[in-house]
C-alpha cells in the first residue's frame, strides 16, 4: 500500500464526480451549466489541471502523495512519519464571498490566509465552505448565505508547545476574525500517529458538507452563543460550490511555505508533465467514449500509475 491509496482520495473523487454530474440534471440552478462543463468535468487530459476537473484532482493528489511520502519517509504498515505534523485550519471574515461572485480572486485570500505561516512549512489548500441559513445576529458579511474561502495546511519543523503559542499569538493578534462570535479564526491539532493519510485526505477531498449557524437558547455571560451545524451538500449547493471553483486550477487553489514550497513546485512539474505525456500517447486519442452511469478513475491516472511499475516518473 501506497500513501495515496491509504488517503482513499479516489474514492471520495468519484463519489463527489457522479453527485456533480446528478446536480448538473437535478438541481433548481442546473441553467447555469451547460455541455462544456462536463466535459471539463470529464476530461480525461486533466484540462489544464483544472479545480474541477476529476481527471486532473486524481493526478494532483498522486503526486501529492509521493512526494509527501518522500519527504516524511511515511511506513504504510504502520501509518508512522519521521516528523511531527500539525493540521492548521486558518479563517477570515473578509475572505467570504457572496454565492453569486463565480470569479473569486484568489490572490488577495491567499496573501490574506498565510501572512500568519511566514517562516513556517507548510503545505495545503485554500478551499471553499458553504454556510446557508445564517442567522443575521451572527453578522456574516453576506448576508444569509456566503462561501468561506479557507486555508487547510500540514504544518512541521516545530514542537508541538510552538504550534499552541503560534496559534495563541495569531488569535490574540485579531487578524484572523471568524464568521460569528466566540469561535477562534486559528485552529491546530497535532496529527497523531497512524493519521497522517487521514489528514492528507482531508486537506485533498472535494468538498461533501454545507455549514449553518444556530444561537444557542443558552449562552454565558449574557453574550450571544453560536453552534454550526453540518449537512451533506444538496445538489444545487454542490452545483453552487462548483460554480465557485469553476475558473480556477490546482495551482492556484493549493499553497505552501518554507520547505513545502519545493514539494509542491515539484507536484506542479509532475503534473503538467504526466499531462504532456498523455496528450502524446495513443490511448488519449480514444477517451472520449464516456460511461455516465460509472465514473471510473482517470485514463490519465492509470497510464501514470502503468508507467511506475517500468520506471519513475521525473
Amino acid at each position: 500500500m501506497s500513501l495515496f491509496e491509504d488517503t482513499q482520495i479516489v474514492a471520495a473523487e468519484e463519489i463527489a464526480c457522479g453527485k456533480l454530474l446528478t446536480a448538473f440534471e437535478t438541481s433548481h440552478n442546473r441553467d447555469l451549466v451547460n455541455s462544456s462543463d462536463e466535459e471539463l468535468v470529464l476530461d480525461d487530459a486533466g484540462a489544464g489541471l483544472s479545480a474541477v476537473c476529476h481527471s486532473a484532482r486524481a493526478v494532483w493528489a498522486h503526486f501529492v502523495c509521493e512526494e509527501l511520502e518522500r519527504h516524511f519517509s511515511y511506513d504504510s504498515a504502520t501509518g508512522e512519519i519521521n516528523k511531527k505534523v500539525f493540521f492548521f485550519t486558518l479563517v477570515d471574515i473578509g475572505c467570504a464571498r457572496s454565492l453569486n461572485e463565480h470569479k473569486v480572486d484568489l490572490r488577495p485570500i491567499a496573501r490574506k490566509l498565510r501572512k500568519g505561516l511566514r517562516g513556517y512549512n507548510f503545505i495545503g489548500v485554500i478551499e471553499p465552505g458553504l454556510y446557508s441559513h445564517i442567522n443575521a445576529e451572527a453578522k456574516s458579511p453576506c448576508g444569509s448565505s456566503c462561501v468561506s474561502w479557507h486555508m487547510h495546511v500540514l504544518l512541521w519543523g516545530i514542537s508541538r508547545k510552538r504550534a499552541k503559542r503560534l496559534v495563541k499569538r495569531l488569535n490574540k493578534s485579531k487578524k484572523y476574525i471568524p464568521l460569528w462570535p466566540g469561535q477562534d479564526g486559528v485552529f491546530q491539532r497535532q496529527v497523531r500517529k497512524g493519521e497522517f493519510p487521514q489528514a492528507l485526505g482531508y486537506i485533498l477531498k472535494p468538498a461533501k458538507s454545507a455549514y449553518r449557524l444556530g444561537r444557542r437558547r443558552e449562552s454565558t455571560d449574557a453574550k450571544p452563543s453560536f453552534i454550526q451545524y453540518r449537512s451533506k451538500l444538496r445538489p444545487g449547493e454542490r452545483l453552487t460550490l462548483y460554480l465557485q471553483m469553476r475558473h480556477l486550477s490546482l495551482p492556484e487553489t493549493w499553497i505552501a511555505g518554507g520547505k513545502g514550497s519545493a514539494l509542491l513546485g515539484m507536484v506542479k512539474r509532475r503534473s503538467r508533465a504526466a499531462m504532456r505525456r498523455f496528450e502524446r500517447s495513443p490511448v488519449s486519442a480514444g477517451s472520449g467514449d464516456r460511461r455516465r452511469s460509472v465514473v471510473r478513475c482517470s485514463s490519465l491516472l492509470s497510464i501514470i500509475r502503468a508507467a511506475e511499475t517500468r520506471k519513475p516518473i521525473l
